[in-house]
């Protein structure tokens, strides 16, 4: 049970992570700095960074689901 806990909380960030493109944190990105994104270097980083992030999130997502699946449907030999 302990694996499978982990997987789960290895979903949950991976979930956050690509959650942050939502319109939620959207408005969150550009409440940060008083003038929207801040400068247009470090805006556009901020832009970018939580883009890869979010990828990154969704990528994670994937690839944990299936592996709890895949731990649940095989049983144990023990």
């Amino acid at each position: 049970m302990s694996k499978n806990s982990n997987l789960l909380y290895c979903i949950l960030g991976s979930a956050l992570l690509a959650l942050l493109n939502t319109p939620i944190f959207s408005y969150a990105k550009l409440g940060i700095f008083p003038g929207g994104y801040g400068g247009y270097i470090f805006g556009e980083f901020l832009v970018v960074l939580s883009n890869y992030l979010s990828l990154a999130g969704f990528i994670l997502l994937i690839v944990f689901s299936v592996t709890l699946i895949i731990r649940n449907l095989i049983p144990n030999q023990n």
